[in-house]
């Protein structure tokens, strides 16, 4: 269910030496600078049509989108986490430089240390001209993790909820099934990971103005109608498919429970997995989240990505509302569109059910970048590419004051097939923990030095781990190299407290492996 091998290209280059440092002051937008329409959706895997994670997957708006710019079908996250994700991309800094690997700054002090002297996107726009404005999740809280400036405006994250019944602890995530869910009823009430839950919603379950991302849609609608004075920087942050699985009952019928095609998960895919690989899937619920999930019922897997599946067109129908209401705005001539999730989303592959992996379904993102007069229309770039491109790449359009950021400008992509982005992509989770994803390969390395290879034109799926067969060293050596030339060295600038992976690894070699793990 992966997209076509991609076709082989020059491996990697020396990547380019960092944006240079510029001064950011106060500046009034010219009369001609372009606007910038910024729509995220959370946990958005390639279950999208175009990019082809699944055959059923309906998003004709995210499709659509191919037409009017570029989209970058190899496109990656920093960290397939929300809040270490997000936090890279709106900065611009990887993991590794912010130090923010394993949480977010607690607040504003905490976040200046981590900037070291840096404007966040949002804050950069706002001090140079540009009228900011953010809906639903931006950060991982919403709008902002904390008080700081960023926005001139924003919604309020009240979105009418009645709180009976089961509630998820973050709100903006709810409604949560009425029932709570079979995984709720199976544990007596709360545990932590019970969001793997959905419900096909009727009206009177949902708040009165409707769900989440049907408000934020409307918001957006609205301040697309709006006169401005400046240029503006407009973030939309959708909420689904993030989980809990709920969605208005129509999405649901859009997918037949008996025609869904399930993920490909061979029985011995996970005997060369090392154990921290094993740690990551193991997830949250008590028995681990894939035991559990085969222990509902034997359609209870089914029934999770057919419930994704809905969430995911029901997002691309509230993405398709703000682009309709942008096409008939005064700003469709000049407004830079981009689109962009976080991270993926495991169903099952490897036996996973969350992000926090550092395999294809983790990472692996929808991009797209839409220029007036600059990108070329209806093209694909295959090359890797990482989320933290975003920040250089919006500064150059839109003329901002340089900052040292981790990621390239995506420009001469947007404007030629020719153009290479010069490295390949690294992802972290955690302390120590990386992988690095070139035009052909993924390369992984874990904390205690375990590794793992997959050949993209053979194994799409990365399915049969390569890192100790003979005829691939070559190729694991010059990705072992590169990433503890550029990333993994930092590591050592952070303080390292042992974390939930190395607890449980140690309750392997302890315990042994449960036997859904081996």
């Amino acid at each position: 269910m992966k997209n076509k091998a991609i076709k082989s290209t020059e491996l990697f280059r020396v990547l380019l030496a960092g944006l240079i440092v510029g001064s950011v002051g106060t500046a009034s937008a010219a009369p001609n600078k372009m606007n910038v329409l910024f729509i995220a959706v959370d946990d958005l895997n390639d279950w999208t049509g175009l990019l082809e994670g699944h055959p059923q997957a309906h998003t004709p708006n995210l499709d659509r989108l191919a037409k009017r710019g570029v989209y970058f079908t190899n496109a990656h996250c920093a960290a397939p986490v929300c809040t270490t994700s997000r936090q890279a991309l709106l900065s611009g800094l990887a993991p590794t430089t912010s130090g923010w690997m394993n949480s977010i700054p607690k607040n504003a002090e905490e976040y200046e240390e981590g900037l070291a002297g840096r404007k966040p996107m949002p804050t950069l726009f706002r001090d140079n001209g540009y009228t900011t404005m953010a809906a639903g999740k931006i950060y991982h809280k919403g709008v902002q993790d904390f008080d700081y400036p960023l926005w001139n405006e924003t919604l309020s994250s009240n979105y009418g909820f009645n709180k009976s019944g089961a509630w998820y602890r973050n709100s903006h995530f709810n409604p949560f099934p009425p029932d709570g869910g079979a995984i709720y009823q199976a544990n007596g009430g709360r545990v932590k990971g019970d969001t793997l839950c959905w419900a096909a919603l009727e009206k009177d379950e949902m708040p009165k103005k409707g769900m989440p991302d049907e408000q934020i849609a409307d918001w957006a609608i609205e301040k697309l109608n709006a006169n401005y004075e400046k240029p503006f920087f407009m973030a939309v942050g959708f909420l689904r498919p993030h989980n809990p699985y709920t969605a208005p009952k129509k999405y649901f019928e859009h997918y037949p429970m008996d025609l869904i095609v399930m993920p490909d998960v061979p029985v011995d895919e996970l005997n060369d997995i090392p154990l921290y690989g094993k740690a990551m899937i193991y997830g949250t619920l008590p028995k681990g989240d894939h035991r559990e999930v085969l222990d509902i019922s034997p359609t209870y897997w089914k029934e999770l990505v057919r419930a994704y599946l809905a969430c995911v067109t029901f997002a691309d129908d509230q993405v398709g509302r703000v682009l309709d209401a942008l096409d008939k705005s005064k700003y469709a001539d000049n407004t830079i569109i981009v689109l962009w999730s976080d991270h993926g989303q495991h169903l099952g592959e490897k036996r996973h059910w969350r992000k926090q992996a550092l395999w294809e379904e983790s990472t692996r993102v929808p991009l797209f970048i839409s220029v007036p007069g600059v990108s070329k229309k209806g093209e694909l770039r295959d090359q890797p590419v990482s989320l933290l491109d975003i920040f250089p790449t919006l500064t150059e359009l839109c003329d901002l004051p340089e900052q040292e950021l981790d990621g390239v400008s995506l420009v001469p992509m947007l404007k030629s097939d020719e153009a290479k982005r010069g490295a390949p992509v690294v992802t972290t989770r955690k302390y120590g923990n990386h992988t690095v994803r070139s035009q052909d390969w993924r390369y992984i390395r874990y904390r205690d030095g375990s590794e793992e290879l997959y050949d993209h034109r053979k194994d799409p799926g990365e399915h049969i781990n390569l890192a100790s067969h003979p005829e691939s060293q070559e190729v694991l050596l010059k990705h072992r190299d590169y990433l503890l030339k550029n990333e993994a060295a930092k590591d050592a600038t952070t303080t390292f407290k042992k974390d939930s992976y190395d607890s449980r690894v140690e309750e392997f070699k302890s315990d042994g492996l449960p036997d859904w793990l081996k």
